[in-house]
């Protein structure tokens, strides 16, 4: 009996490697099949002039409460602000028209309702990799992005959460009001802080994102997984420009699923929270409005 447990143990693990090896290969030829690697020295010098430094995903501070059972109160109540940067390493490009970049991002929960308003979790990200940006008529049409990141909450003991993984995203703009990004990612190393966080983490997240008119942003995150049932989570995002000359937009988020942190990425939540965001344009929508 034990060794059929261990067996099928081991049988589902197998089948996981080799489905995000199979996902990872028919991600790469899909992308790379059509378009491929050949790139002007014009792009290359359009991409050489577009900013080194920027933003990286969505910045935000946002404030709200649970929508579960127990309503309003400072035991349900948060703030959840998010940072992030990405770096160009160098302005000469490699083989392929690739280019090196670091990035970072950090999420952090913090109880300011409560007494003394301690911060409950943050989660740090950093990520070192290569981009490949493919470019028709000065608009970029395509992106790719492989990198090896970290992420952890930078405790120790039973509350320590971290892990390494190698991840690969890829971006499409499709006209002028719509955008996908899917990214996939293979846990590596030592996961002994959380032994089953792909459970609730899974192995790949999908967003689409839609600009209903200059000043009205609409975002739909998705991250399936399963562990006898849907372990993953849903994001609603709302965004409403409130500057005209700035990147500066009234944010609603909705979170519904797992993993919005590290520390209890195997519990649920349900949050809604409003605050202000600077949107990651052009990661979303190239725009110099």
């Amino acid at each position: 009996m034990r060794y059929l447990i261990v067996k099928t143990f081991w049988r589902e693990k197998e089948l996981q490697i080799l489905d995000i090896r199979v996902v990872t290969i028919c991600l790469i030829l899909m992308v790379l099949s059509p378009i491929g690697f050949a790139q002007s020295k014009e792009d290359i010098a359009y991409i050489k002039d577009l900013p080194a430094f920027t933003i990286y995903g969505d910045n935000y501070f946002i404030t709200g409460t649970s929508l579960q059972k127990g309503g309003f109160s400072s035991e349900t109540s948060d703030v959840k602000f998010k940072i992030g940067f990405k770096q160009r390493l160098r302005n000469v490009a490699l083989p392929w028209g690739m280019f090196p970049f670091l990035g970072y991002q950090q999420k952090s929960f913090w109880d300011v309702y409560k007494k003394s308003c301690p911060f409950r979790e943050t989660n740090y990200n950093p990520k070192v990799g290569l981009v490949k940006l493919w470019v028709n008529q000065k608009k970029i049409t395509d992106g790719l992005w492989f990198a090896f990141e970290h992420e952890s909450n930078g405790r120790d003991k039973e509350n320590s959460r971290s892990w390494n993984f190698f991840s690969l995203t890829y971006f499409k703009p499709v006209g002028e009001k719509w955008q996908f990004l899917s990214k996939i990612w293979l846990p590596i190393g030592d996961l002994s802080d959380n032994a089953d966080i792909c459970s609730y983490r899974g192995y790949c997240s999908v967003r689409a994102s839609y600009r209903a008119n200059k000043n009205t942003f609409i975002d739909v995150d998705l991250q399936p997984a399963f562990k006898d049932k849907f372990t993953g989570f849903i994001k609603l995002s709302l965004s409403f420009k409130i500057s005209k000359n700035q990147n500066q937009f009234l944010y609603i988020q909705y979170f519904g699923g797992y993993a919005e942190d590290l520390i209890n990425y195997n519990k649920a939540s349900n949050k809604l929270r409003i605050g202000i965001v600077l949107k990651d344009l052009f990661a979303n929508f190239e725009s110099k409005e």
